[in-house]
């Protein structure tokens, strides 16, 4: 891909910023140093061009590598002071603005305006190989921490051929590809994020560039390992570290103490995240970095303090994130944790609310529009509760079932059966399946014969619900006429047809001699009828959370259990259930707090479904 490049002639000092960045991107020992002088010497000289370019070349590799930000403070203040004009033009122009573009992001270079992406994207075109990465390597950046993914496909499409040319520094080529990874990984491309990072290890190691590859090992440790194989995450964080030292490379160090942290997470191990990422802190503050470094290990300690239980020590640790310099799309990020952290403290802590749900209303559309499914990566338990709250009150269905599906959540206890379960069985009234595939239709009178036995073994288990049967009392019930190994093999065989009918094969659950409908992929009314119950049994007598609770139940209750089933187990079934519901439904009539409206429309809609209940209940 050719290049225009400048055709006056070079000033001595710009020879030799074109010297010390080759001995940058050789990672050559104090070539930092070296930078940082030129930037000092070229404004004594009043060569802004040089000055700036070697000062953004410097802030911007202090920045790719982790370094301590020795340099940093003096770079910004020679930006500062020759002002975005000094980079209007050339090629050098663009390491001025790769640079600014980096700090003025992380809001510590104010008199800088933000990069115009779309401009600085057509000078690139124009620029040599190196130039056009490092500064594509700052532009990924400002694209991933702004949300901006339309504008990074069109960045990466542009560089595409431009990584691939022969000349072009390994140096920039792995950097480049750290950059991709990080916002790769941010939308969700988790597997083209990790062949990026492999891509700049494979470059460090065949060109000898210790930095580069320690930067790339660190961050598939964080971003993917920790989570797909954690002892790997370790291994590629310490073989990281041990090319560095606490005093020169902090930030590897603070990287290191988040892999642990997040491991930790992911390990439900609360209390040892919060100590690890507390420590990364203290790595970053040794650093001397800006503040906005911290925000990403900040995160995992008010992770952590949630995961502890440790809500108002979390919700003081997203307020004091809150006021650290950051991009709107961060913010509007942030604000959302913390939002969803007090509404995971009210669903913890029984304090749910109509405030509470017109709340998480308010967040879920947020969420939507930032385009974030992946909201609470290390505590998708919290973020399935409230998204179950949400399907229940049939706020934002459509992106939060999508969100589920993406993330594979599993369900909490009592999810509602709006969730995207693999299968749902309704046998409360006429039964119903409906699989991934739909709606199961009527067998034709050949087919019937053939599911009969499927279907009535999984009949069978959804009078139990969730709970676990022995394999001896469902052969036992379904095969009377058969010995023990013929029940045995009778079993094995409808089990494995049953999981096909499904079309999911972890539907059923046999384990131990014990068989059960998987309640991470199965949804059953019965079940759900049960669980409402439960609550109304433990509410206060006409409280609003016992009336919440009938309700609930009522609208489950369709009709008996299997009304078409004369079979002794599910007789059983249908009465334990109607007579769970008869109670319920009389303790809760019973309440002086019940108004008489309200206690007619629950009596008839409950005669309505079965009449067997108003007869239970005595009404006249």
């Amino acid at each position: 891909m050719p290049h225009r490049t400048t055709s006056a002639p070079p000033s001595v000092l710009a020879s030799r910023f074109q010297d010390v960045r080759a001995a940058l991107s050789a990672e050559s020992p104090g070539a930092l140093d070296r930078i940082a002088a030129l930037a000092v010497q070229a404004l004594d000289r009043k060569d802004l061009l040089v000055a700036a370019a070697s000062a953004g070349m410097a802030v911007l590799v202090e920045h790719l590598e982790w370094a301590v930000h020795r340099h940093a403070p003096r770079m910004l203040a020679i930006l500062a002071a020759v002002g975005p004009d000094a980079a209007s033009a050339g090629a050098d122009g663009l390491y001025s603005w790769a640079g600014a573009a980096v700090a003025h992001d992380y809001g510590v270079l104010p008199s800088w305006p933000a990069a115009d992406i779309g401009m600085m994207m057509e000078r690139a075109q124009h620029a040599p190989d190196d130039a056009a990465l490092a500064l594509g390597c700052a532009l990924g950046e400002v694209c991933e921490r702004n949300g901006k993914d339309a504008d990074f496909a069109a960045l990466q499409a542009q560089l595409s051929g431009v990584e691939v040319q022969p000349g072009v520094s390994p140096f920039w080529r792995g950097h480049w590809s750290i950059a991709c990874a990080w916002h790769l990984h941010s939308f969700g491309k988790v597997a083209e994020a990790l062949q990026r990072l492999e891509m700049a290890q494979a470059l460090a190691a065949a060109h000898g560039l210790t930095r580069l590859g320690a930067t790339a090992g660190l961050q598939r440790a964080r971003l993917i390992e920790c989570r797909r194989d954690p002892p790997k995450a370790v291994a590629l964080a310490e073989q990281a570290v041990a090319h560095g030292d606490p005093a020169q490379t902090p930030l590897w160090w603070a990287d290191q103490a988040d892999v642990h942290s997040r491991i930790a997470l992911n390990a439900l191990d609360f209390h040892a995240a919060v100590g690890h990422a507390r420590r990364a802190v203290g790595y970053t503050q040794a650093a001397g970095v800006w503040p906005g470094y911290q925000l990403a290990y900040r995160a995992s300690e008010a992770y952590g303090l949630l995961g502890t239980g440790a809500i108002d020590e979390a919700l003081a640790c997203f307020n004091e994130m809150k006021e650290t310099p950051m991009p709107r799309y961060l913010s509007a990020r942030l604000h959302c944790l913390a939002d969803l952290a007090a509404l995971s403290a009210a669903d913890r802590h029984g304090h749910w609310s109509a405030a509470t749900q017109a709340d998480l209303a308010n967040v879920l559309r947020r969420l939507r529009e930032l385009e974030w499914p992946s909201v609470l990566p290390m505590l998708p338990e919290y973020i399935a509760r409230l998204f179950a709250r949400a399907l229940a009150a049939g706020v934002e269905v459509d992106w939060v079932r999508a969100a589920i599906r993406t993330r594979a959540l599993s369900p909490p206890r009592g999810a509602p059966e709006a969730w995207p379960w693999a299968v749902i069985v309704r046998a409360l009234g006429p039964f119903e399946l409906v699989t991934e595939s739909g709606p199961m239709r009527q067998p034709s009178a050949d087919a019937r014969k053939a599911s009969s036995k499927p279907l009535e073994l999984l009949r069978f288990l959804a009078a139990h619900g969730h709970d676990a049967v022995p394999v001896e009392a469902v052969a036992a019930a379904l095969w009377p006429g058969d010995g023990r190994e013929g029940r045995q093999k009778a079993f094995d065989i409808t089990a494995a047809r049953l999981r096909r009918l499904l079309g999911h094969d972890g539907a059923i659950s046999v384990h131990d001699r014990r068989v059960r409908l998987n309640g991470q992929f199965v949804w059953v009314d019965a079940q759900a009828l049960n669980d409402r119950l439960t609550e109304g049994e433990s509410a206060a007598q006409g409280s609003a959370a016992a009336g919440a609770a009938l309700e609930a139940a009522l609208a489950l209750y369709r009709g008996p259990f299997l009304p078409d089933s004369k079979e002794d187990w599910a007789v059983v079934a249908r009465e334990r259930l109607r007579t769970r519901l008869a109670a319920v439904l009389l303790r809760t009539l019973r309440s002086a707090d019940i108004t008489g409206s309200q206690s007619r429309e629950w009596t008839l809609r409950v005669t309505s479904a079965d009449p067997r209940v108003a007869q239970l209940i005595r009404l006249p």
